[in-house]
């Protein structure tokens, strides 16, 4: 079997080479990515996997938050009452549990990139042999833009989390809490 292999710089244009070796020598040209169909399709899976898993975390921790600002809510009904009785309106209480919905979203956003970094501090310790390649150890990639990302999905899924509750503490009528119809 007799081979030749080509170094390009542009690894993304190895399959448009493939095709123009192909076309002008009339030799079977397969780029890496034709060769590594098998892994590269595995990769993508892998993807929608962690995707699908982060998604679910983020669900979970959504009601968590709904939970909390709606146990809030019960609990503060008299508050309420009073707040409305003084005069707030109902934008400025649902301002106010919207807004203690994003703090408990800005905490839990820090908690998570702290944890998260430590996470990935550990498990880039972690050693292990591969014929295939130089390094022992698990490779990760640090990029701010993932800590971007995952915190504007955390505030967006916490303030989505906390506009039910406060629509609900809005809407209640200070007249009916007082007499203790709740």
């Amino acid at each position: 079997m007799n081979a030749l292999r080509l170094r390009v710089h542009d690894v993304l244009g190895a399959r448009d080479l493939a095709a123009r070796v192909e076309t002008e020598t009339g030799y079977k040209a397969v780029s890496w990515q034709e060769a590594n169909e098998d892994l590269l399709s595995a990769l993508q899976i892998r993807n929608f996997i962690m995707y699908t898993v982060v998604g679910a975390i983020l669900l979970v921790a959504s009601f968590g938050t709904y939970n909390i600002i709606s146990t809030i809510t019960h609990e503060k009904t008299r508050d309420i009452a009073i707040l409305k009785s003084l005069g707030f309106t109902a934008r400025t209480i649902r301002r106010i549990f919207l807004l203690e919905a994003l703090m408990i979203g800005v905490g839990g956003m820090v908690l998570g990139w702290l944890l998260g970094y430590l996470m990935c501090l550990g498990l880039g310790q972690i050693e292990f042999r591969s014929p295939f390649m130089d390094s022992t150890r698990l490779p990760i990639y640090y990029a701010p833009v993932h800590y971007v990302l995952t915190g504007l999905v955390a505030l967006a899924a916490s303030a989505f989390a906390g506009f039910f509750p406060a629509r609900k503490a809005a809407s209640l009528q200070p007249v009916e809490i007082i007499r203790g119809a709740s």
